[in-house]
């Protein structure tokens, strides 16, 4: 194949990486902003039985903490990926490989523990099959080129 489809291809796998990123870091911050209100963990909404309140409203602090945390793992993940999709536009091999291992892992646990027990919605099985082509696309590139951009701390630029 000649280096300009596999530019191309570089480029689609870009865009790619790009919608997966700003998805995943827009999701991150909507479960951030859920675990600070109210309505997340409305505890009265979910049981009426005083037990149950009252198990509920000592674990309410856990799982709002563990809320943001997943907040955090799923926006850093998103914004890494997001800058990555940038420098794999341009061509950069590095960015090729910290985009698979970071996507590829956040998505690889999205499928094991969401998509496998069949409680994923269409939008984020979509965004596991965009992340796959990505992975797949730029892999393909990145095995196939020779003019990828190698960056090391003895390279020159």
């Amino acid at each position: 194949m000649n280096q300009k489809k596999l530019s191309i291809l570089l480029k689609v796998s870009a865009v790619l990486w790009a919608i997966w990123g700003v998805f995943h870091f827009m999701m991150g911050s909507i479960i951030y902003l859920l675990s600070l209100g109210n309505e997340a963990l409305s505890i009265e909404a979910i049981a009426s039985d005083p037990t149950t309140v009252s198990m509920l409203t000592e674990y309410a602090p856990i799982i709002t903490a563990t809320l943001q945390q997943h907040f955090w793992n799923v926006a850093w993940a998103g914004l890494v990926i997001t800058v990555g999709s940038y420098y794999i536009w341009k061509k950069s091999a590095n960015a090729i490989l910290i985009s698979a291992a970071v996507g590829g892992l956040v998505d690889l646990g999205y499928f094991v523990f969401v998509d496998m027990q069949g409680l994923a919605p269409p939008l984020g099985t979509a965004m596991t099959y965009i992340s796959g082509s990505a992975i797949i696309i730029s892999f393909y590139v990145y095995f196939k080129s020779d003019k990828l951009k190698h960056f090391s701390k003895d390279a020159k630029n």
